[in-house]
């Protein structure tokens, strides 16, 4: 079989995808992603995972599932942690552990670069067990690095300039609200109205992670504090007209940040929330009959605040 990386198009893929993507062309290896979440996906992965898997672990074992017959290699970093003193979920820096065992595959299949903190020494040796099974240099690999590296933040977006219209801020991981088979519908009736929507991936993660500051004595994982700051930061802004907090059933770290989140940002930012929890059973009508209450809610009050007018924004 000729040499080709498959990526799952889950988990950290909507954090770093384009970084990895980009640091395969630089190479010269070609890369394949596993293409949307749909619910043949969803099924394989739920065969693959224990019960008591996240639905986000359920589909990135769905998406592996179906890169393994056609790539010599899958790409499943090891990450625990890349932003100081804080540390992310155990699945995360299991990963490479669970595929492993899942599918009892070589461990030559499978590229499993370690980041644990971005030193230098832990940027290169990342970057050796990626070349060295693919037959790159570690040279050519470090030089490629850099150049993603440096492309990568340069598409990172510098921060929210002040719109002309209020917006609905969809919170979550990053998996989670990025795909598209979870979320869908839940954006398309967002856009149906006369707002626009918010992530927090229209954020640098430097505003997040300063927003978050005066957390990080009581939230323990890394992506939960990022959430906090995004919680945080909307609450905030003027041009918010409401929040929706979007979560997996079965993560333990948003089973206790969710309400942390809840009592100490939300409830005394006195906007408008919505708390969504989804999982493999949850259905897009019970979603959109949800977010269309809330609707109603932001609606209203943005009508008692003279923000909206019987025909639409004012």
């Amino acid at each position: 079989m000729a040499v080709k990386v498959g990526i799952p198009q889950a988990l950290l893929y909507h954090e770093f995808g384009s970084l990895w993507l980009d640091f395969f062309q630089n190479i010269g290896v070609a890369a394949v992603l596993s293409g949307e979440t749909n619910k043949q996906i969803i099924d394989r992965g739920m065969a693959l995972a224990i019960d008591e898997s996240c639905i986000p672990l359920k589909v990135y074992l769905g998406h592996t599932a179906s890169l393994l017959d056609t790539c010599s290699h899958i790409f499943v970093p090891r990450i625990a942690q890349y932003y100081p003193d804080n540390h992310l979920c155990a699945k995360l820096a299991g990963l490479p552990d669970i595929v492993q065992n899942t599918f009892r595959l070589a461990k030559e299949k499978i590229i499993s670069p370690n980041i644990e903190d971005r030193s230098a020494a832990t940027t290169l040796q990342a970057i050796q067990t990626i070349c060295q099974p693919l037959g790159v240099s570690a040279i050519d690999g470090q030089q490629a690095y850099y150049k993603t590296l440096k492309n990568w933040q340069k598409a990172i977006p510098p921060g929210l300039s002040q719109p002309p219209r209020p917006k609905i801020a969809v919170i979550g991981h990053s998996y989670i609200i990025n795909d598209v088979f979870f979320n869908s519908d839940i954006k398309r009736k967002l856009k149906s109205q006369a707002v626009d929507i918010i992530t927090p991936a229209d954020l640098p993660n430097k505003i997040l992670y300063e927003e978050a500051k005066e957390y990080r004595q009581d939230i323990y994982w890394q992506l939960s504090l990022k959430l906090a700051g995004a919680v945080r930061h909307f609450c905030r802004q003027a041009d918010i007209a409401g929040i929706i907090l979007v979560t997996s059933f079965g993560c333990g770290p948003d089973s206790l940040v969710n309400e942390y989140l809840e009592h100490h940002i939300l409830k005394p930012g006195n906007k408008p929330y919505l708390l969504l929890t989804i999982d493999e059973h949850t259905g897009s009508a019970g979603l959109i009959t949800r977010v269309e209450a809330f609707w109603d809610i932001v609606e209203r009050m943005l009508k008692l605040e003279g923000k909206l007018s019987p025909h639409g924004l004012s």
